[in-house]
């Protein structure tokens, strides 16, 4: 079969290290759903060891043509649901359906944060969410308080999963190679449920890192003049918000809701 053409628009960059995919596909090693969903799975080098552990419950969804015709051909794929869309696009109810689902890739560089916003807001469905990323922004999203590293997005997907950065992937296991190396993580979600809203945690972290040089009682001042029940708590108004770790963080979500 003739291979499918990498398209710059759309970030793609084959995985073709043999040792790299299985690795990666042992990062689901104990993970129960009701689905796996496949996030890009282009001409399917990652999805050859998914789908006999998978079958029916795997699903693959694909927003080049050209990479769902060679997926619908592929002698090995018979049987395979590959669904043509593009997944920041999907509903809720076409994606997850009220089920359990994980969700793994090759994740598009330049889209993997809006791919991580996608899970986060619907979190209670996803138990499990992990692939490939640029290698910055895998360790951004597993950083911890007190690195420079850490920020928005590790608060929010720590928030509600456990994170662990697991290895770093080379340019050269890719055709086209990028230009930067990747990095797989893997995220389970947490046991306990978040005490406040996903949107009060949203909230009051994006305000604290809007002025990450500044202190907490400056950074936090448009939240704390809007609502006199707000107060930081004592001792945290020195400090920046990269000193807060994430249970603090959501722990001043639980206060913002409280405030209202």
């Amino acid at each position: 079969m003739e291979k499918v053409k990498a398209k710059k628009h759309l970030g793609q960059h084959f995985l073709t290290d043999k040792n790299v995919t299985e690795k990666i596909s042992q990062i689901l090693d104990g993970v129960l759903a009701d689905k796996l969903i496949e996030v890009g799975p282009g001409m399917g080098v990652l999805t050859q060891l998914l789908f006999p552990l998978w079958q029916e419950k795997l699903e693959c969804i694909e927003i080049d043509k050209e990479a769902v015709n060679y997926l619908r051909k592929a002698p090995w794929a018979s049987g395979l649901n590959v669904i043509e869309a593009d997944f920041l696009a999907m509903t809720a109810g076409e994606l997850y359906n009220k089920e359990s689902v994980a969700v793994i890739g090759n994740y598009p560089y330049n889209i993997s944060t809006q791919i991580a916003f996608k899970v986060m807001e619907h979190s209670e469905s996803v138990v499990f969410f992990g692939g490939m990323f640029q290698k910055e922004v895998a360790k951004r999203f597993c950083a911890i308080h007190g690195n420079k590293e850490y920020g928005i997005t590790s608060v929010l997907l720590q928030a509600l999963y456990n994170c662990k950065f697991l290895f770093t992937v080379n340019e050269g296991a890719f055709s086209p190679p990028p230009r930067v190396k990747s990095g797989v993580m893997a995220c389970h979600r947490r046991n306990e449920q978040l005490p406040c809203g996903f949107s009060s945690l949203l909230v009051v972290v994006k305000t604290a890192f809007s002025q990450r040089r500044k202190t907490m009682n400056n950074a936090m001042r448009p939240l704390l003049s809007s609502r006199p029940n707000f107060q930081l708590p004592e001792n945290w108004g020195g400090m920046r918000a990269e000193q807060l770790s994430v249970e603090n963080f959501i722990h001043l979500g639980e206060l913002w809701e409280k405030s209202k």
